[in-house]
């Protein structure tokens, strides 16, 4: 059996491509491209990541890959060539995908073409690694075991299609001869076993693992793996993919874990293995997801942690069209495939040539044909297509991804409301975060997020990076919102939802109301206490006031961020702001992107203004925001293009909007719904919006459910626990492998000083500890350099103002270096000693006065001499299966112990 079509069918397809034309010439396209590059060698070596690798120093951009230049990387922006070993290392990442995509494509070649070349090609690159797999060091990995790479679904992408290729080498023979048993041996066997290891959850990246683990089950015939492999796909499909098919980390995330999916869900029909149909509808809707939230000039939302500016118009992306719409003909697959075959944009390099697999990078939108695609609609696109017509975008609502869209101008206008599913990792502290783009500018954008190696990354993943409020300069907490009403009716449309932040308690509710020619947008909320309510949006002020901006200080969580910082008060006015040129057309001029803007506040208000960095690798931006404070608060902004808005007015019970030419609006809040008045405005008819949704309760915030202990003691006794196994958070090697390290931690009051807790960490590792030497920037990523290094990190909520805190402290000499990872160091001391199999640090702390109680969580981190990352972390809360990766030096507040120390003596 083959892992994609049964025999039978791939004999058919075979005798199908005897006609050059089939699937628009996709074969012979193909063919010439591999034949190009049949002369690369197979890499050998295994990546690396580091902060620097693979980006340029000065425009931050990554570079470009050339399959045939592994030691020379030319910036795409700037020209500069760099050579680095660190960029070498990156280079072999997209090294080893690319080549094992060759492979896949030169055995589909090979078997449908009988092309020998192919054949040869496919066969060297087998045994190259076959060869070579076992060499590559499994250490030193940022995010899972791995061989080649840094990230273990990097191997299993790569494990996919080199599964394939073999799959597809044996198709001729109808079985797997030694050569290729000995890749199954020494590759596929080894790698499934690993990745199986490594159990990512609902991660987009567990989507591929498990695609892999299926697509080496069949060909290893291992029922164990296959039954790892379909239960890990169930879930994902039951609980990654919301009811209206979009998968919920957002729009980027959508299209790497719907093509994983697809790629898994095509290995278990294959394999007879059943899912739930209710949760296959949901798979299906997802191909066409994309497209319902795309964006005027043809890109799609930079929503959570998505790269800013990315074409929907990429090959990859029609090339998982095609399989979907082989699936399952439906007039939402049509019209996507309609735009993304339209006479627009013109034709250019789509880099096929050097893709990566499915670790893609994101390449310019340019003209597409069904040549284009990629070996997968080689083997499932349909022969033909029917003819397409363009289909005008509409108005959408996603409610299962919690994504409200209003189109107006047959999709030229877009205003975006999303409140709903917070995103999980990569989710940003958005909730209420309003989007306004037209073809050639962003009035209100969303940049997305940079690289994730970059100090930047705080920024992007703030609530001031967005257009959505948040409370005494802090990020919004993670949780989701509610929608209260949607409708759509002519040129006029509604939708309402409701956020309630749980750190600050306040409850938000945003309105947006979209006509023909303006959006009107309401803000109120509520909250138990005076708070600081900030509403920025991701504009410059161009426009008057011109004078009355006096220099600010904004206080919140990203300060460092800005510069150019001014305020003057604010009650109700008019300003001009600017936007962002869309990253999909070139020379737009900042006029195109000026529109204009009302702005209401119901109180005395600051409205304040300062520069961004603006989008990755983009020029400058700002952004202007409107700053309440009380215990409840409501504010209106109006948005029209440049020379239409004439005045508004807003009152308590109603907003009045005049428009050029002579058009006036009186929106007001009637009952559940939205009443608009209209004069001179095409049709004086008024327009009624309903749409109301019940809510069977308040929004609640998402949180792992509490492990919380509570240990209660006398003032004058010790906690004592001792940290092993169960405690390990290993990385690549067990707690077995890594030496059995051990900890023993103790809490108590201070024998020299009764006004201090002492924390004492002894900590025994069996080998001499490896402290690393003081590192201002971490050249592997963003995260403290002190993480890896053996060292103790200690988290715990101060009595006043309750604030979590963390600080990772490292023996450095005689003394001890004690680095904030959270919050504040200023009442941290620290020493240590050194033992012949460890060391010692002991930490202090203020004893604590609020209700005799503290809340804390301790963690050991262990490096030996021989790595540049750490290995593994004992933790006092317990490791709970968990992995060490990405952890950085944080730890959930969620996961804190507590003492509750008895006023009574002993």
């Amino acid at each position: 059996m083959t892992l994609f079509l049964s025999t039978d069918a791939l004999r058919q397809r075979k005798r199908d491509l005897q006609d050059p034309a089939v699937i628009g010439g996709l074969a012979a396209s193909l063919q010439r491209e591999l034949h190009a590059a049949l002369d690369v060698p197979v890499p050998h070596g295994k990546s690396r990541l580091t902060r620097n690798g693979g980006r340029c120093a000065t425009c931050t951009v990554l570079l470009t890959f050339d399959p045939r230049s592994p030691y020379a990387h030319t910036c795409p922006t700037c020209g500069a060539v760099y050579a680095d070993q660190v960029h070498h290392e990156w280079w072999l990442m997209n090294g080893h995908l690319w080549t094992a995509e060759q492979c896949t494509r030169a055995a589909a070649i090979a078997y449908l073409l009988d092309d020998q070349r192919a054949a040869r090609r496919c066969d060297d690159i087998l045994e190259s690694y076959a060869a070579r797999y076992a060499s590559w060091p499994n250490r030193d990995n940022a995010l899972g075991p791995t061989h080649p790479f840094f990230s273990t679904y990097l191997e299993s992408i790569w494990l996919l299609h080199l599964a394939a290729a073999i799959d597809l080498r044996s198709a001729s023979s109808g079985r797997i001869d030694a050569r290729l048993q000995t890749v199954l041996d020494t590759v596929v066997e080894p790698s499934a076993r690993l990745i199986a290891g490594f159990d990512e959850g609902r991660s987009n990246r567990q989507v591929w693992h498990a695609a892999a683990m299926l697509a080496a089950a069949e060909l290893l015939d291992d029922h164990a793996l296959r039954v790892k492999a379909a239960d890990s796909l169930r879930a994902l499909l039951r609980d990654g993919l919301h009811t209206d098919g979009s998968w919920y980390e957002g729009e980027n995330y959508h299209l790497f874990a719907h093509r994983g999916l697809l790629t898994g869900v095509t290995l278990a029909e294959r394999a007879g293995i059943e899912m739930r149909p209710d949760v296959m509808a949901r798979f299906e809707l997802g191909f066409s997801a994309p497209f319902r939230t795309m964006l005027p000039d043809g890109t799609f939302p930079a929503r959570r942690d998505s790269q800013y500016g990315v074409a929907l118009r990429q090959y990859r992306t029609a090339d998982w069209v095609e399989c979907g719409f082989a699936r399952n003909d439906t007039p939402e697959l049509r019209a996507a495939l309609a735009s993304l075959y339209a006479t627009r944009p013109a034709r250019g390099d789509t880099y096929r040539w050097s893709s990566s697999a499915d670790a893609e990078r994101n390449m310019p939108g340019v003209r597409l044909t069904r040549a284009d695609c990629s070996w997968r609609a080689l083997l499932l696109a349909r022969l033909e297509l029917p003819p397409f017509t363009d289909a005008v975008p509409k108005s959408e609502l996603l409610e299962g991804q919690g994504l409200a869209v209003l189109r107006r101008s047959g999709g030229k206008f877009w205003v975006g409301l999303d409140y709903g599913d917070p995103g999980d990792g990569h989710g940003h502290p958005d909730r209420l975060n309003l989007v306004i783009a037209t073809p050639e500018c962003r009035w209100l954008d969303d940049v997305g997020t940079g690289s994730y190696t970059s100090p930047t990354l705080a920024w992007y993943r703030s609530s001031l990076a967005h257009n959505a409020p948040m409370v005494n300069g802090q990020d919004q907490g993670a949780a989701r919102g509610s929608l209260l009403a949607y409708d759509e009716t002519g040129d006029a449309g509604w939708v309402s939802a409701a956020f309630v932040d749980p750190v600050s308690g306040v409850r938000f509710v945003r309105t947006v109301v979209v006509m023909g020619d303006h959006v009107l947008d309401e803000i109120t909320w509520t909250s138990n206490a005076e708070v600081t309510v900030d509403i920025p949006m991701q504009a410059r002020v161009t426009g008057p006031p011109d004078s009355g901006w006096t220099p600010y200080e904004p206080h919140t969580s990203q300060d460092d961020a800005l510069s150019e910082i001014s305020a003057i008060p604010w009650r109700s006015a008019h300003v001009t702001l600017r936007g962002v040129p869309s990253p999909a057309v070139r020379e737009v001029s900042d006029a195109a992107c000026a529109f204009a803007c009302a702005v209401h506040s119901d109180s005395d208000a600051t409205f304040w203004r300062a520069a961004t960095i603006g989008p990755p690798a983009g020029q400058a931006s700002g952004l202007v925001a409107l700053r309440q404070i009380g215990t409840s608060g409501r504010s209106v902004r109006v948005f029209a293009a440049a020379g239409v808005l004439v005045n508004s007015i807003a009152t308590n019970d109603s907003v009045i909007v005049e428009t050029t030419p002579n058009a006036r609006y009186v929106h007001r809040r009637v009952g559940n719904g939205w009443l608009v008045s209209r004069e001179n405005a095409g049709s004086d008819e008024p327009v009624a919006l309903h749409g109301t949704r019940e809510l069977s309760a308040a929004p609640v915030a998402v949180t792992a459910p509490s492990q919380t202990a509570t240990i209660h003691m006398h003032r004058s006794s010790a906690f004592l626990v001792t940290l092993g196994e169960s405690q390990y958070r290993p990385t690549e090697e067990s707690w077995v492998e890594a030496g059995e390290p051990r900890a023993h931690v103790a809490v108590c009051r201070s024998t020299t000083d009764a006004d201090r807790l002492v924390i004492n960490a002894r900590v025994e590792l069996g080998r001499e500890p490896v402290f690393a030497a003081i590192c201002e920037t971490n050249p592997l990523d963003n995260e403290l350099a002190d993480v890896n290094s053996d060292g103790v990190q200690l988290h715990w909520r101060s009595a006043h103002p309750g604030a979590w805190n963390g600080v990772i402290a490292v023996p450095d000499g005689v003394a001890v270096r004690v680095t904030a990872a959270e919050g504040t160091t200023d009442a941290v001391t620290a020493r240590w000693e050194p033992h012949t199999d460890g060391y010692t640090v002991v930490l202090s702390l203020p004893w604590p006065v609020s209700g005799e109680e503290f809340v804390f969580d301790v963690i050991i981190n262990e490096r030996p001499h021989d790595r540049e990352r750490r290995r593994g972390q004992l933790v006092l809360s317990g490791a709970r299966g968990e992995f060490a990766y990405l952890r950085g030096a944080r730890q959930s507040p969620d996961r804190a112990l507590r003492v509750v120390f008895d006023p009574a003596q002993p």
